[in-house]
């Protein structure tokens, strides 16, 4: 009866194990689409706009929907809030290159930024010409003037840890979003004339509890209060996305990767 009994326990010991190990695989390599809506009383039309933060040279299962997805979604552009790479190893480099290559042949203006990951490690520069040759187009504290629809839009992108405002100028009758791969540098270094930041770094907390969220990110500490989704701060809008990769371990519990198609649309 004993043997039985342990016999009866492995064996759903062992299922219980396939089946974690199965969710935890779906939770980190296969992209979810996350539907982002956001007002303001400085667009007439809604902008849309593809956020991809955090890739960390991942590998997608399902890397052909999610290029489709965006298309379907027909962004006015997109956006790239850093640590596309995981570590700047040519093997690294090469996944994370492969999916650009992807996302490019939508033809969008797509706009990068560097993380902590970029500027952290080794052969930035190379990612930086393989960026170039793309055609994507690389912030560095530097802002972009855009036409939406009639509309303008100024697009300024920082640096991680060559983090600076020095260049941001915007005008007052455009929608100013600052992309800032961790959205604390923009908390600590606040200007009131910012509208929208999209940023990442957090990872969502990767491992989240119902009710609670993430139990801890990476500069934000335990229970963060900024670790996913949309924030009012001050006078401006927070979005932090949860990242579309892994780092140090694939490991996301209640926190799927994931893009975001974000719509900005006018306050009815």
């Amino acid at each position: 009866m004993k043997i039985k009994n342990k016999r009866r326990l492995a064996a759903g010991l062992a299922i219980a194990g396939l089946a974690l190990g199965f969710y935890v695989n779906n939770q980190c390599f296969v992209a979810r689409e996350k539907d982002i809506r956001i007002t303001s009383a400085k667009v007439d039309e809604p902008i849309k706009i593809t956020q991809i933060s955090d890739f960390h040279s991942n590998v997608l299962k399902n890397l052909d929907e999610t290029i489709a997805n965006i298309k379907d979604f027909d962004p006015d552009f997109i956006v790239l809030t850093g640590d596309i790479i995981d570590y700047g190893t040519d093997k690294k480099i090469e996944r994370s290159v492969y999916f650009l290559k992807h996302l490019m042949t939508l033809g969008k203006d797509t706009y990068y930024i560097t993380g902590n990951h970029e500027e952290g490690g080794p052969n930035l520069s190379k990612f930086l010409n393989e960026i170039d040759r793309l055609g994507i187009i690389y912030l560095n504290n530097e802002g972009k003037e855009l036409e939406i629809k009639g509309q303008k839009v100024y697009l300024y992108g920082t640096g991680m840890y060559n983090f600076s405002l020095e260049s941001y100028k915007p005008s007052n009758d455009s929608l100013n979003i600052i992309l800032s791969h961790f959205s604390k540098n923009i908390r600590d270094n606040y200007r009131d004339d910012i509208d929208l930041v999209l940023s990442g770094h957090t990872h969502g907390g990767q491992v989240r509890a119902p009710i609670i969220g993430g139990l801890i990110a990476p500069g934000e500490g335990i229970f963060p209060d900024y670790d996913k989704g949309i924030y009012k701060f001050k006078n401006s809008v927070i979005y932090v996305d949860s990242g579309l990769g892994n780092t140090f371990l694939p490991l996301r519990i209640l926190d799927p990767i994931g893009y975001s198609n974000i719509t900005i649309a006018p306050v009815v």
